[in-house]
């Protein structure tokens, strides 16, 4: 089973011409013969200072944590676990792992996952859920595992961000249940009274911002850190008026809803003091590029934004739903 994907890689020239830097498959990744495959979106070996920061990873395989201060976005794919495969090995097995809980570790990274197809089953010391596509994990330094559900593969995208000892203080922001019904799921891990890992939050977030009206855009936060990640659990949801740009100058998780309709061609231009991995997760969308032809994506596929001036329209008779991983420049 091929694994293709699609990454457009956009940015901008010295006098701040917008630009395609590419359209393609990334240059690092690998497939297995039992159809597990990774595929490298983006790289960065500490916090980004200028939109041209980061890009491809070094060649010398697959790790598991980015560099301390660091970040990387990759696909994966998983396969189904062959038919009658007991439960116990059905778990992604990882180095280091407790003998008695196969597959189970932590890292020192917070982690934004959304799942792009199949099932899969997110396993933590006290109890465990399944997800499908769309549904989204914030993921935040806690001991968990994970196995494919079902008898098909399974594809994820997964961004980590590492902790950083030199980060400032950011500010405080707290998880919040989510107060709307029939919203995007959310599943947000932490720690229990029992000082084991587990399922803090599983349903709608509950900051989401839309002006109403035809046409309306729904920006929906799915976390924000409030600054330079320091600790794996930092970071919550925003009790205020929403805002573009990542609180603190840190790193915001979102999603984006588009009604089918005409936009106007003049509007929605804009730039943002952040380094923006996007990934289309139903829907098919247009990506102007200022000073560039402008590009159509569409499911699974993933857009790396550097800085620049660009808007997105909605193509077709379809809601559009995207997913957003912004990295605020320091």
């Amino acid at each position: 089973m091929t694994f293709t994907v699609r990454r457009v890689l956009a940015g901008q020239t010295a006098d701040g011409q917008g630009v395609v830097l590419a359209d393609g498959p990334p240059p690092h990744g690998v497939e297995a013969p039992d159809g597990t495959a990774v595929s490298d979106l983006f790289w960065l070996d500490r916090s980004p200072v200028t939109a041209a920061d980061g890009g491809d990873p070094p060649e010398g395989g697959f790790p598991i944590e980015p560099p301390p201060g660091g970040f990387h976005a990759r696909v994966i794919r998983l396969p189904a676990p062959p038919a009658g495969t007991p439960r116990d090995d059905q778990w992604l097995r990882v180095a280091g792992e407790p003998p008695d809980l196969p597959g189970m570790h932590a890292t020192d990274t917070l982690d934004f996952m959304v799942v792009l197809d199949g099932q899969i089953v997110l396993g933590m010391e006290e109890g465990e859920l399944s997800l499908g596509p769309g549904d989204a994990v914030v993921q935040r330094g806690t001991m968990h595992r994970w196995r494919v559900a079902g008898d098909r593969p399974c594809t994820y995208v997964v961004a980590m961000l590492r902790t950083a000892a030199d980060a400032t203080p950011p500010v405080r922001l707290e998880p919040r249940l989510g107060t709307t019904s029939g919203g995007p799921r959310r599943v947000v891990t932490g720690v229990g009274p029992s000082g084991r890992s587990v399922v803090l939050h599983d349903g709608p977030p509950p900051t989401i911002f839309s002006r109403g009206g035809p046409n309306a855009v729904a920006l929906i936060d799915l976390w924000q850190t409030g600054g330079a990640l320091s600790r794996p659990d930092q970071g919550g949801d925003l009790e205020g008026p929403w805002e573009l740009d990542p609180v603190g100058r840190g790193v915001a998780f979102r999603l984006v809803e588009w009604p089918p309709g005409e936009y106007p061609a003049d509007e929605g231009w804009h730039t943002t003091e952040s380094i923006d991995v996007d990934i289309v997760l139903s829907g098919h969308l247009e990506l102007g590029i200022r000073g560039a032809p402008p590009i159509v994506v569409g499911p699974g596929e993933f857009v790396v934004l550097r800085g620049a001036e660009h808007r997105w329209r909605p193509v077709g008779d379809n809601p559009v739903r995207m997913a957003a991983v912004m990295l605020t420049l320091a």
